[in-house]
């Protein structure tokens, strides 16, 4: 949930609690106006009714057409003048129902004459009254809310502009190009206050990098260097003609051990450069095309074990890559293919719209299958393998976000990739 939204929601929240206290306070409010109000009126009509009674016995015939408003009973005895308000329901004969009244009781004395006289003024009915008070609150509630969220989101964008501005050059930031960042400064001081921390952090970050990848690339070629030279200085050893079997045996094994040395190092080096965004150059690359000439290159390789290779090509995929990358993940996958398979097995390759699937026979992973991407991770200890192709194979995939995915059903491995017609990542 974005910022504002979630800004938005509490303000929602706290208006309507406002709103229904407020529409209860002001409820009560109006009901106690209304209610000084009638008896205001109703003593303003108390004393005209007394005078109009001083004055002549009009009122006496007035009062049936009065519509209930007013009764006067002339009594031969009298009684205190007390003031009795109260509430009272009336039918009325036009109206054909009750309506409630509120009323005024009093007895007078007027040119020799007693009376009870009662005064009443109709009530506004609380149903009424509850009715128009909630339907007023919910359109000022709603017109509230509605004009405060268009000024606000109006205004937040305005304010909030700085920041998004800081975000997406963040996000189009690329370390391995050595580029400093320079935010925009503006009128916000907590905005200016994270581009300056940002900046900062970016520089450190950026040196760090620097120093990783010339340390990377020095020790590849200082480890590079004396291995090439221990390699050639064996080969010249295991042209001597008086060596024994035993020391041929010796040599043969340093020898093993610097190649595998050798290939370890570039290895890691080669997935120290993929995890770090070094390859930048991108191509339009055929898959189909790619493949087959992996296979055609490992040819002497899948003929030692006698494995027969199917391709069903539904259609061509093209994707955009760097060469040497796409180049490496086909190769490492046909290679993997090849290692873990058995001898006279299969290997079944198929291309259908942007989905790629190596199958091939061998026997069950004696280790979890999401661990056989992990670095040096072997399903067999004892093979010769350094354990990185397929950790490579996953570095390329998440460089250019392509879903990977690796099962094991009826005695074959099957390693399912989705490839995309257009640059996923730029990197």
């Amino acid at each position: 949930m974005k910022l504002l939204d979630k800004t938005n929601l509490y303000f929602l929240g706290a208006s309507l609690l406002i709103v229904c206290l407020g529409g209860i306070f002001f409820f009560l409010l109006f009901q106690v106006i209304i209610d000084n109000d009638l008896t205001d009126k109703l003593h303003e009509r108390k004393d005209y009714v007394v005078k109009q009674l001083t004055r002549s016995d009009s009122l006496l015939l007035f009062q049936q057409y009065s519509a209930n408003t007013v009764s006067i009973l002339a009594v031969s005895g009298f009684s205190n003048d007390i003031e009795v308000i109260s509430d009272t329901t009336i039918y009325d004969n036009v109206e054909l129902k009750s309506i409630s009244y509120r009323q005024l009781a009093f007895h007078a004395q007027i040119n020799g004459n007693n009376y009870n006289i009662h005064i009443r003024r109709a009530l506004v009915e609380q149903k009424d009254l509850i009715k128009g008070v909630v339907l007023l609150e919910v359109f000022l509630f709603l017109a509230f809310v509605t004009i405060l969220n268009v000024i606000n989101n109006q205004l937040s964008r305005r304010i909030w502009k700085p920041f998004y501005n800081i975000l997406d050059t963040i996000s189009n930031y690329k370390i391995d190009r050595a580029e400093s960042l320079n935010l925009h400064r503006n009128s916000i001081t907590e905005f200016n206050e994270l581009a300056a921390a940002i900046e900062k952090m970016s520089a450190k970050i950026n040196q760090e990098f620097s120093i990783q990848k010339e340390f990377t690339e020095n020790a590849s070629h200082e480890i590079q260097t004396p291995l090439a030279i221990i390699k050639n200085k064996m080969e010249i050893l295991l042209q001597y003609p008086d060596l024994t079997e035993e020391h041929l045996s010796l040599i043969k094994a340093m020898y093993s051990a610097a190649s595998r040395l050798s290939k370890l190092n570039e290895a890691l080096i080669i997935l120290s450069r993929i995890e770090n965004r070094q390859f930048h150059a991108v191509s339009d690359i055929c898959v189909n095309d790619l493949i087959d000439n992996r296979l055609e290159s490992l040819e002497e390789l899948i003929g030692m074990k006698k494995i027969t290779v199917e391709r069903n090509y539904t259609n061509k995929i093209n994707t955009k890559m760097n060469p040497f990358l796409a180049d490496i993940l086909f190769e490492n996958l046909i290679i993997n293919a090849i290692k873990h398979n058995y001898s006279s097995g299969a290997i079944v390759i198929t291309t259908e719209s942007n989905h790629l699937s190596i199958i091939n026979t061998g026997e069950a992973p004696k280790s979890e299958p999401e661990k056989l991407f992990q670095r040096f991770a072997k399903d067999n200890q004892k093979s010769h393998s350094l354990g990185l192709g397929l950790s490579i194979v996953k570095a390329i995939c998440e460089t250019y976000l392509l879903p990977i995915l690796y099962t094991y059903e009826e005695k074959r491995h099957k390693i399912s990739l989705k490839l995309t017609t257009k640059e996923s990542l730029k990197i």
